[in-house]
């Protein structure tokens, strides 16, 4: 139960990243949250793309965790399953560690909370 619950977090922190960093990608000024690139809130469009492929990123990792739920067909075996959930627990941790560590007080104030969480939570599902 708790690893749904875990589960069902992830599917909503990812879910909610992806759709941050697609607003990014599109020319949302609000880059200072993430890169703190410009004062302006604007990217360079290589720093554009990266956010897109973030967005990519977040939302196969949402898929995944839904396949979790049962809620798409997985496409893993249990060792597979098993081997990606911790693969998602090292990119949580990159997550958390960069957040935390940001000199960008922005980017520190609206990630630090929701990562080490994402973190917690992917070592739940993992566990």
């Amino acid at each position: 139960m708790l690893d749904a619950f875990s589960s069902s977090f992830l599917v909503f922190a990812y879910l909610a990243a992806a759709l941050f960093h697609l607003a990014i990608a599109l020319g949302a000024p609000l880059a200072a949250y993430v890169h703190g690139e410009n004062s302006n809130g604007q990217l360079r469009l290589s720093r554009r793309a990266l956010s897109f492929g973030f967005f990519l990123t977040f939302i196969a990792i949402v898929g995944h965790y839904l396949a979790q739920l049962g809620l798409f067909t997985p496409i893993l075996d249990a060792g597979g399953n098993a081997v990606v959930n911790w693969v998602l627990v090292g990119i949580a941790t990159v997550q958390a560690f960069i957040a935390n560590t940001s000199r960008n007080l922005k980017h520190k104030k609206l990630w630090s909370g929701p990562t080490v969480a994402m973190l917690l939570a992917a070592v739940i599902v993992a566990v």
